[in-house]
């Protein structure tokens, strides 16, 4: 396979700003009132698609024969808050993220590396797990495939791939991209920033090789819903979340599949 590209470049100083950036509940906007937003809302919202997705991949790699023990990478890494997830599953973790400020709040544990994913310096096939959480939406421009070619170099054969991305499909995607262009962009997104087309990013994961792929709806929520409102819709999501074509509408989306 021939690997040796050119691609577009991905604007690091903007993605590095956004690491800086004011919480959008702090922001001061009339958005972040207590009638429309909330730590609460957000971080039940948050910690629902999280348990989702990395149970899920649990499940998945069970089979394993590195299950137990995987060499981890998480790409990016931020703050490193989501290896409280992979507790059991490892037993070395790294990460990597252009951040200076999002590495030096990583757990000692995870062994941190400064820099872009494109350029990762990393060995060919050095990793059993590759988790990409929450970035491609974040690289429109530049592309996806860029990025899924650097996972499936560094994994080894038979190691596995995790995606956890937002999908424009989900209704209120379409309501919060009005808003925005109508109140401004109270939420401090970067400008490449917004939700995937679910299938693009299945179509190029069979295009640069990977296989067994699974997909997954995470949830029906949104972090401007009440309490109450995200609990309640989980008795009832399960079936809607695993069943084409309503997992596309999720609001977020999980994808594993695996290195030949």
């Amino acid at each position: 396979m021939n690997l040796e590209r050119k691609w577009v470049s991905q604007d690091v100083e903007i993605e590095k700003a956004w690491h800086k950036s004011r919480f959008y509940i702090d922001s001061g906007h009339w958005t972040s009132h207590p009638i429309f937003a909330s730590r609460e809302r957000h971080w039940v919202n948050v910690e629902i698609e999280k348990i989702r997705f990395y149970g899920f991949l649990a499940k998945y790699i069970r089979h394993e024969p590195f299950y137990g023990h995987a060499k981890i990478l998480l790409a990016p890494v931020g703050s490193g808050f989501e290896i409280k997830y992979l507790q059991g599953l490892y037993s070395e973790i790294h990460g990597i993220d252009i951040s200076p400020e999002a590495i030096s709040m990583c757990p000692r544990e995870i062994i941190t590396k400064e820099g872009d994913i494109l350029s990762s310096g990393y060995e060919d096939e050095a990793f059993d797990l590759v988790i990409c959480p929450l970035f491609l939406h974040h690289v429109h421009k530049v592309g996806f495939k860029p990025f899924l070619y650097e996972y499936y170099r560094i994994l080894k054969g038979g190691g596995v791939l995790a995606i956890e991305e937002p999908s424009i499909l989900f209704p209120l995607s379409w309501l919060a991209i009005f808003l925005r262009k109508l109140m401004g962009n109270v939420t401090g997104l970067v400008p490449d920033e917004k939700p995937v087309y679910p299938p693009s990013i299945t179509k190029v994961l069979k295009e640069v090789g990977f296989t067994n792929i699974r997909i997954r709806g995470l949830h029906f929520n949104h972090v401007r819903f009440p309490v109450l409102l995200q609990l309640f819709s989980l008795f009832f999501d399960y079936p809607f979340r695993i069943m084409s074509p309503f997992k596309y509408f999720c609001n977020g989306i999980g994808w594993y599949c695996r290195k030949p």
